[in-house]
């Protein structure tokens, strides 16, 4: 079954706007060409076997459970963004799909006209949540659509952190999945956000993640990707205030034939600014990953601060890691340091540990775990870390 007109029909109960913006939607997917080699972003990246009308049952409409540890402040807004698209149409519409924009590329178009469910966070100026608001979503049944957006904004001064935990029912399954996020930083805000991808080993997932940081706004993303036998994510943030601070981290784990693809953009549009990014990635068996990151310094973005740093660990002799960091710089005044590293694990790290008598199975699960440590001390939050060591560890064996 293809995608069409039809496809939309499973969404019903949604205002005007909403929905004719699902149209448009549409429309430009069914114009847009798949995405191929000769594009500099796909290069590398091949979706030719991917066709998304095979999934063309859409998943839980409102499919996600979230987790409070305490009463939310007055004021502040949690919904499904179905819900949220009705009640408080004039803080959704104007911000919903503004930076993750649908007419990127034929996938951005699709989740834009097909995404269920997700979730809506305002948080008023200068409220600050101290428990972290945890929203899962999942998937129970294989050959379908689950295409969760999530909406944050964070008004003048508040402060808190959110967990997207993405969850398949079966290791195995197979179908389309994004988890995609737009996140408003408001002036003088501080931001904590960590996805964590685990969906099906079979399923294809592409997602964007996409922030826009005012005056002297801080943002802590945090990205790990663990699921799907093809993932590609677009982790971007876009400094638009003096002293606006971005933090971007990830880890992944790749194992048996799954292909990650990352691309990463730090736009310092103003001077000022500061951004740090660090993705971290282990493969081993026939795994595959690609990262591509830009630093984009503008012409008026004098005295930015930007550092990009990608490292993998490659387990196996067939275990392939590319690299690309680039920079784009429009202003003479500012500093910006970048660099990549694709290696296997030290011989002499582990003759020392087998040395003393650890069997090698252990012995290399430590210096994966140890391979992760200065990124997993960054997570901005205490149940996320946590999360995700547990995580690590049931992978690593």
């Amino acid at each position: 079954m293809a995608i069409s007109e039809e496809t939309l029909e499973q969404l019903q109960g949604e205002p005007r706007w909403l929905s004719e913006r699902r149209h448009a939607a549409l429309e430009m997917f069914e114009k847009l060409p798949t995405p191929n080699k000769t594009d500099e972003e796909w290069r590398r990246t091949d979706v030719s076997r991917f066709d998304p009308g095979q999934f063309s049952k859409l998943e839980h409409l409102d499919g996600h459970q979230l987790i409070l540890s305490e009463p939310l402040p007055q004021g502040v807004i949690l919904e499904p963004l179905r819900v949220a698209a009705v009640k408080h149409r004039e803080l959704v519409e104007p911000r919903l799909f503004s930076l993750a924009h649908a007419n990127r590329d034929r996938f951005a178009a699709l989740h834009a006209a097909l995404f269920t469910g997700g979730t809506f966070l305002y948080v008023p100026d200068g409220i600050v949540i101290d428990k972290p608001i945890i929203g899962r979503h999942f998937s129970h049944e294989a050959g379908t659509s689950v295409l969760p957006h999530t909406l944050i904004v964070a008004g003048t001064g508040a402060k808190f952190d959110y967990l997207d935990e993405y969850i398949a029912d079966s290791e195995d399954e197979a179908g389309y999945r994004t988890g995609s996020t737009e996140i408003f930083v408001g002036e003088g805000a501080t931001v904590g956000y960590v996805a964590v991808q685990k969906w099906g080993r079979n399923v294809w997932h592409l997602a964007d993640q996409r922030a826009e940081l005012q005056k002297d706004a801080t943002l802590h993303l945090f990205n790990v990707t663990l699921g799907g036998r093809f993932s590609k994510t677009r982790v971007e943030a876009s400094l638009v205030g003096q002293g606006a601070d971005a933090e971007l981290k990830a880890l992944y784990l790749a194992s048996g034939e799954q292909f990650f693809d990352f691309h990463t953009l730090q736009d310092h549009r103003v001077g000022n600014t500061r951004s740090d990014l660090l993705f971290k990635g282990a493969l081993q068996d026939v795994a595959s990953t690609v990262y591509a990151g830009l630093i984009r310094i503008e012409k008026h973005a004098a005295r930015s601060d930007a550092y990009q740093a990608n490292r993998n660990l490659v387990l196996s002799d067939k275990a392939k890691a590319t690299s690309i960091p680039m920079l784009e710089i429009d202003n003479n005044d500012v500093r910006c340091t970048h660099g990549a590293t694709v290696g296997p694990v030290d011989p002499e790290h582990m003759f020392y540990l087998r040395s003393r008598g650890i069997p090698a199975p252990t012995a290399r699960r430590m210096l994966i775990q140890g391979f992760f440590g200065d990124v997993l001390d960054r997570i901005p939050f205490e149940h996320a870390r946590k999360l995700v060591e547990a995580e690590l560890e049931a992978r690593i064996g």
